[in-house]
């Protein structure tokens, strides 16, 4: 397998790409819109792929499903994010499993999880 991407079909298809590129921070790879509106953000190893709800696609929502990356610095990035306008639905905080991490809401009720390594586990 070359890629692994993470497939959003988004209630709202602006404020969804919104919400990556200007609160997570994440670039534009490219974007389309032939038969339906579509845009892909590459996020750490793999991709977002945003699709406007509506475009042919009958995928339903999914529960119990997080999205989640490893960053450098929780602490640096969670005030990044509050800075650029996300809800926290979580702080920070030390798991026992060595990680550092926090949760931040996300488009159509998208759990967001960042999280760094702060001890070997």
């Amino acid at each position: 397998m070359a890629e692994f991407r993470v497939i959003f079909v988004a209630n709202d298809y602006d404020a969804t790409v919104g919400f990556f590129t200007e609160v997570m921070g994440l670039e534009v790879e490219r974007s389309f819109g032939e038969i339906f509106r579509g845009t892909i953000l590459p996020a750490a190893a793999g991709r977002i792929e945003v699709i406007e709800d509506g475009g042919g696609w009958d995928t339903p929502g999914v529960s119990g499903v997080s999205v989640s990356w490893e960053i450098t610095d929780a602490d640096a990035e969670h005030a990044r994010l509050v800075s650029a306008g996300a809800t926290i639905v979580r702080p920070p905080e030390l798991q026992p499993w060595g990680h550092k991490s926090f949760e931040v809401a996300g488009p159509d009720g998208l759990r967001i999880i960042l999280f760094e390594v702060v001890t070997a586990g």
